[in-house]
């Protein structure tokens, strides 16, 4: 069943790639999510892997008691990965692409609006549904919890990293407050991924199979105007191109 199941996706991906694509994210910013992808994925196994060391799938991966000393290296080496990785998205955003993406990536009145109209039209009280631009709220609010988290996560990861200096200067009680936030941190990004962006990106009925941007850069035009219809109303059909 699994097989006839993988099987069917897979055609369906196939069927979703051979239709009219239209520019959703260039190359390097393909590269700079995939960096993010896999250096996140082995951050929150590796993570968790630590404080349910004595859970099956922990052993499984790591050996007996969680493989702590291979965790580490691990987990250290994938969060080394991710600082790399917003620091060339830093960058990034002083160039021009980066610019425009921040432009368009920030929060305005139009976005508190338009949760409040899908808020209206998923209860049932509006049949109007709000035209999206090139990003919508959801996008935006994950992008901006993002770059909140990282900030968080590497703070207080790196104070945990040399915690004897911490503790000898501040303190084993900062190092206890670290260690909590640094916990609950991870099980809001784990879970804001796991329920939030897969639904954005797979799950949601106008995705399926998925948006395949993330892969190659580009999604189904129909998909495209289905998700942000007033972003082709900014300007002519090389700019709809790049959204």
């Amino acid at each position: 069943m699994a097989g006839y199941c993988l099987l069917d996706y897979l055609r369906q991906v196939r069927n979703m790639m051979r239709k009219e694509q239209v520019r959703r994210m260039e190359a390097d910013e393909v590269v700079q999510h995939t960096v993010l992808a896999i250096s996140f994925s082995i951050l929150v196994v590796t993570g968790f892997s630590l404080r349910f060391y004595d859970a099956w799938w922990a052993n499984m991966l790591f050996g007996r008691e969680g493989g702590a000393a291979v965790r580490g290296l691990i987990h250290r080496g994938a969060a080394i990965v991710m600082v790399l990785g917003a620091i060339w998205h830093l960058f990034y955003l002083f160039t021009i692409k980066g610019r425009v993406f921040f432009k368009d990536m920030s929060l305005s009145l139009l976005d508190a609006k338009q949760f409040y109209g899908m808020m209206l039209y998923n209860l049932g009280r509006s049949d109007r549904h709000p035209q999206m631009r090139r990003f919508s709220f959801v996008e935006k609010a994950e992008y901006w919890a993002l770059i909140w988290g990282t900030i968080v996560m590497a703070i207080t990861g790196l104070a945990m990293w040399f915690e004897s200096y911490l503790v000898a200067y501040m303190g084993k009680g900062v190092l206890e407050v670290f260690l909590v936030i640094h916990y609950y941190e991870a099980w809001l990004a784990f879970m804001a991924i796991l329920v939030w962006h897969m639904y954005g990106v797979i799950f949601n009925p106008h995705l399926y199979p998925m948006n395949p941007s993330w892969l190659t850069g580009t999604m189904p035009k129909e998909m495209f105007e289905v998700e942000h219809p007033a972003a082709q109303s900014v300007g002519n059909v090389d700019k709809v191109k790049r959204m």
